[in-house]
């Protein structure tokens, strides 16, 4: 509740101007309980918080209510009023509101299949800031999934997005110039950018530095690192990750072994956790 003000003198737009700068305070003091009480698992609150604010048009608010009836996070899972609540968000310009819509999209959960309504929305994700809509991108057009397949366009949208602390991208960039996609083959250019991912907390840019660190493809073989980085995109869930760490202990003496273990200690104190966001699966 906004606190009272006297009005006289005050008309029109300036009237409006007054309450919209006494009210903001109070408004970003419920966005900030909702958030919190969703952070910790209260969904209830967190959609009480959420639901005034999204109604009077608050994009923040309006795409956490989307990802609420998206999870069925406090109430009935509903595809559809979560793209109503994303598309609110995101004819305001809200980034992630626009690439949760774009999945949606993508997906049909919620909208028709529209690959190309899909692409539109990443489109404006990324050029409002999104990573993970221009990883999307390149990854579409990598297949040749709504547009014409075009490595070159692929190669520019993971480029973007790698720049952008996207460490899938920096993936999908290696197995490119691992395989001469779009590049010439360049196995010491593909470490490279799985190094970056790997770096950024991609779990599989994690396991494939660790295959060609055991290989030594592209880059001297070092089976002590490939052990840490294994660990590190096994722990992160990727089974074939865990497979090879364990495959390679098989092959280590002991000295090495301690040394692995301690590497993979000091990755896991270093990595930077993924970015926690709420986003669409997609």
């Amino acid at each position: 509740m906004c606190p009272p003000v006297t009005a006289k003198r005050l008309t029109g737009l300036r009237w409006l101007g007054v309450i919209a700068l006494l009210c903001a305070p109070f408004a970003r003091a419920d966005f900030d309980a909702g958030l919190a009480a969703f952070r910790a698992g209260d969904y209830g609150r967190a959609l009480g918080e959420f639901r005034p604010l999204a109604e009077n048009g608050d994009a923040a608010a309006q795409y956490y209510l989307g990802v609420c009836f998206e999870r069925g996070q406090g109430v009935i899972a509903d595809p559809a009023k979560a793209a109503e609540w994303y598309r609110h968000a995101a004819d305001r310009g809200y980034a992630k509101a626009q690439h949760n819509l774009a999945s949606l999209y993508l997906a049909g959960e919620g909208v028709p299949r529209d690959v190309g309504a899909a692409i539109a929305w990443y489109e404006r994700a990324a050029e409002a800031g999104s990573p993970k809509s221009a990883n999307r991108l390149g990854t579409l057009y990598f297949r040749g999934e709504g547009v014409p397949r075009d490595y070159a366009s692929a190669l520019t949208w993971w480029q973007r997005a790698a720049a952008g602390g996207e460490g899938d991208a920096a993936y999908n960039l290696g197995i490119a110039y691992r395989r001469g996609l779009g590049v010439p083959p360049d196995p010491a250019a593909a470490v490279k950018w799985w190094q970056s991912g790997a770096e950024q907390g991609s779990p599989l840019a994690q396991n494939a530095l660790g295959t060609a660190l055991m290989n030594g493809e592209g880059i001297a073989p070092d089976p002590v690192r490939a052990y840490g980085w294994f660990r590190m995109a096994a722990d992160a869930g990727v089974e074939v990750a865990k497979a090879n760490a364990d495959l390679l202990l098989t092959r280590l003496d002991d000295r090495q072994r301690d040394a692995a273990f301690a590497i993979a200690a000091e990755l896991a104190r270093k990595q930077a956790p993924r970015d926690a966001a709420p986003m669409s699966k997609q």
